[in-house]
């Protein structure tokens, strides 16, 4: 048994070693294709594909001994491993699909004109489709746990839906001034290396937006964070559940521009599907969020962005008209934030109103909360799933930093 322990601690560091040896070769060869172009991209290519085989064979390796989950210790290094294991379809498929289509596309102009819509095309399948079933089959090797299931009341759902806003406020407060703080470091003559969300919304069509953003994720991350995830974790806890969908879902985002509130909201998702034991409610809680930034928010921003982009080297004698056809929605959006800013605001002082209703039960046997969070913190395999974390994160905003700094 201890031997068993021994190695798989030792797979766990030779992952983590690995994860951040490719963490430092995604930064610099990408740091070194924004000053130098996609050729110096192109040559971390064979480096990268064999970190990646080394790392998936140790990988393959913990999830294959990793499948006892009767202690929390056992649990948490089991659960985790899983979605380490799908960090690394995550990462590296995407990485390599982008620059396999920039390198052998012929037609590269039409990458560049529909990148936005690409882009979100490889993400959506990387996690709805590859997540899916990653996910999915690994943890069929796990326990499940049976929640209770109960209904809620329409007017329920909408309360936990405005509450889900007020936490998004909060969240958004926090990781805003920190998001555009490290993204500020670009370089003149090139792309930023951190994907702008927003422009990425607005460079796609709202039809496209609607289903690749608005609906799937909506349905399949409620799986692979809530379902999944909870179902093979309750038998230790609500606390455990809880704390491991909000937080693994929030760093899963890999930006300061989403982690606090989708951590927030991950928390709140999980009361809901622990409470209820249906997904539908998390599915159409999420959506809520989802449609209404993509269908709404982006779409009149869309429209000016668009008649703004079509109104270049217009005579001084239409700036009138222009100006003229493009307020009307500028006031349109206008009044939309607002009442988006005051149901936030509503939400928030409902959270704090009715915070005494999400309390989380005790189970006979469950450890005290410092024990659990101590096993979290000081688990190995845990610490693997963090690794793919952080290496998301310093891609994300290191590789302009480091640009911008050797220019």
């Amino acid at each position: 048994m201890g031997e068993s322990k021994a190695l798989q601690r030792g797979f766990s560091i030779a992952a983590i070693i690995l994860i951040a040896v490719s963490t430092f070769a995604f930064v610099f060869f990408d740091a070194r294709g924004i000053l130098e172009g996609d050729s110096a991209t192109f040559a971390g290519m064979p480096l990268m594909a064999i970190i990646s085989m080394l790392l998936l064979g140790v990988l393959i390796f913990l999830v294959i001994r990793l499948k006892n989950t009767d202690t929390v210790e056992n649990m948490i290094a089991s659960v985790a491993v899983r979605y380490a294991f799908f960090g690394w379809f995550y990462v590296f498929l995407i990485k390599f699909a982008d620059m396999l289509i920039k390198q052998y596309v012929n037609d590269y102009t039409f990458f560049q004109k529909y990148y936005s819509s690409v882009y979100l095309l490889m993400n959506s399948f990387n996690v709805c489709v590859v997540g899916t079933l990653v996910i999915g089959l690994t943890m069929r090797q796990l326990p499940t746990y049976r929640i209770a299931q109960r209904k809620l009341r329409v007017g329920q759902l909408l309360l936990l839906i405005m509450m889900m806003y007020g936490l998004t406020l909060v969240g958004t407060v926090m990781g805003l001034p920190i998001h555009s703080f490290l993204s500020s470091f670009t370089v003149d003559n090139s792309q930023s290396e951190a994907v702008d969300l927003s422009g990425l919304l607005l460079g796609s069509g709202v039809y496209f937006r609607l289903i690749c953003v608005g609906i799937l994720p909506a349905i399949f991350e409620e799986l692979l964070f809530r379902k999944f995830l909870i179902d093979r974790t309750i038998r230790h806890g609500e606390f455990i559940s809880c704390v491991m969908s909000g937080l693994m879902f929030g760093m899963w985002h890999g930006n300061f521009q989403q982690f606090f509130f989708a951590t927030f909201i991950g928390i709140l998702f999980a009361f809901v599907y622990i409470r209820t034991g249906k997904i539908i409610y998390t599915m159409i809680m999420h959506a809520s969020m989802n449609l209404v930034t993509t269908g709404i928010t982006m779409s009149l921003l869309s429209a000016i962005v668009q008649k703004m982009g079509n109104a270049v080297g217009i005579s001084a004698r239409n700036e009138t008209e222009l100006v003229m056809e493009i307020m009307p929605l500028i006031i349109l959006l206008m009044v939309w934030l607002i009442f988006l800013l005051s149901f936030m605001i509503t939400g928030l002082v409902m959270v704090i109103k009715k915070r005494k209703n999400f309390k989380l039960f005790l189970m006979v046997g469950e450890l005290k909360r410092k024990e659990i969070l101590h096993n979290l913190t000081h688990s190995p395999a845990m610490w693997v799933f963090l690794s793919f974390v952080i290496l998301l994160f310093f891609h994300y905003y290191l590789t302009d930093i480091f640009a911008y700094i050797f220019q």
